[in-house]
Order: structure tokens, then C-alpha cells, then sequence
């Protein structure tokens, strides 16, 4: 099959409606090991959003709209333009977590407005300690980043003074300190989501295969707001 068997853009013909879109396929994946690539496939696209779960302690109807985003984003493989109706669908379900969540501090005036939006809703979670910095990988992984950069400079840094041809370093070597997680990730989040979910919301025309980012996210603030079972 060619691109010019179907234009993407319309409606599918019926007879190429499991034809991945070929915009899909112009990206590889990379073996780090060997050096080698090849085409994504759809199992790599499938195990991709198979990453985000929501733990048993979410409510049914909350696990549900989420995995109608997921299953929105599976489907991105044959339409490229569902991307951004998953991410938006993600964001959605966020806003109705929250809500689901914080009803109780709603129905008692603790959060001022009778129907409050994703920022108030939001911003009253990460305020109150319901979501927090390590609940986020991209908080850990920041921490991590910072402490393996300071270990190499350290390193290089030595070889400089010593005159040494080479430096060597093991993992026992990269230790992450309070100054590495010194980043207020969750303080940004109440402008950054409803900004980005008001695009979608208000009419766009962004096209993009971003959403895993929109996904890690929107996943790890719900698993925060919910416990797990015991």
C-alpha cells in the first residue's frame, strides 16, 4: 500500500480502514544496543500507551473515560489526527477526576465556585498536599538527570587537574541529593493543563503525536488523588 491509495485527511474508504496512516510510519525506533532501526509498528505504538494505567483505588467511571482516551489514542495508528482528541479526551477525564474528588470540599464552600473548572480545581489539590512533586517521574527523572550531569563534571573536571587520559564512573556513583529535586514541578501545573486543555476546548488546529506526554501526566496526578488498595 502507498500513501496515495487514501487521502488521510477524509473520511477512510472502507476497503483501507486498517491501513496504519502513513504518517505514522515515517517514524523508526532505534536499537541503542546495536545501532540499528526500523519502521514503528503498531505493537510499539500499542505498547506505548499501555504504559499509563490507573490503579484499582480510581473509581469505575473515572478508569473508564480514561480508557476511552487511551483507546482514542490506540487508534491514532490508522487516524493521525486523533492524537489531539486523546490528549484533549485526557485532560477531560482529569477535570472530572478532580471533580469527582473534590466534591466534598465544593459542597462545603472550601473551594469557592458552585461548579469549579480544571485551575481552581487543580490549583486546590496541589495546594493542599493531594499532589505532590514525587508522585511525578519527571520530577525524579530531573533529579536524576541533574545528579549524573554533576557526577560527570566532577569527573571531567578531575581529568582536567590530574592531566588523566580518561576518567571512568559507575552508577554507585550518581547519588541524588535534595538540591538534584530542588524543582517545584506541581506549581506549574495549574496554568500549564487548563491553558492547554482551553486550546483544545476553544477550537485548534494543532497537529501533533504529543499526547504520551499530556497521558504520564494526567495518570500520575489521578493515581495521587485516589488510594490504592491496601
Amino acid at each position: 500500500m502507498t500513501e496515495q491509495n487514501f487521502d488521510p485527511e477524509r473520511l477512510r474508504p472502507a476497503e483501507y480502514v486498517c491501513e496504519a496512516d502513513p504518517r505514522n510510519t515515517m517514524f523508526v525506533r532505534v536499537d541503542r544496543i546495536n545501532g540499528t532501526s526500523r519502521v514503528i509498528e503498531l505493537t510499539d505504538h500499542h505498547e506505548q500507551i499501555s504504559a499509563y494505567v490507573l490503579h484499582a483505588g480510581v473509581p469505575q467511571e473515572i478508569v473508564l473515560q480514561f480508557e476511552t482516551a487511551r483507546n482514542v489514542y490506540l487508534y491514532a495508528w490508522f487516524v493521525y489526527r486523533f492524537y489531539p482528541v486523546a490528549e484533549h479526551h485526557s485532560l477531560a477525564c482529569l477535570e472530572l477526576a478532580l471533580r469527582e474528588r473534590l466534591k466534598e470540599e465544593v459542597r462545603t464552600g472550601k473551594i469557592r465556585e458552585k461548579r469549579p473548572t480544571l485551575r481552581p480545581l487543580l490549583k486546590y489539590a496541589v495546594e493542599h498536599g493531594l499532589v505532590k512533586n514525587e508522585g511525578f517521574s519527571a520530577w525524579q527523572n530531573r533529579g536524576e538527570i541533574r545528579s549524573r550531569s554533576r557526577v560527570e563534571m566532577e569527573k571531567l573536571r578531575e581529568a582536567s587537574e590530574k592531566n588523566l587520559a580518561e576518567v571512568t564512573w559507575d552508577e554507585s556513583d550518581v547519588q541524588i541529593t535534595a538540591e538534584d529535586l530542588d524543582w517545584d514541578y506541581v506549581k506549574m501545573l495549574p496554568d500549564l493543563l487548563p491553558m492547554l486543555r482551553n486550546d483544545y476546548a476553544h477550537g485548534s488546529t494543532d497537529l501533533h503525536n504529543w499526547a504520551l506526554r499530556s497521558f504520564q501526566i494526567v495518570s500520575e496526578i489521578i493515581n495521587q488523588l485516589y488510594q490504592p488498595p491496601a
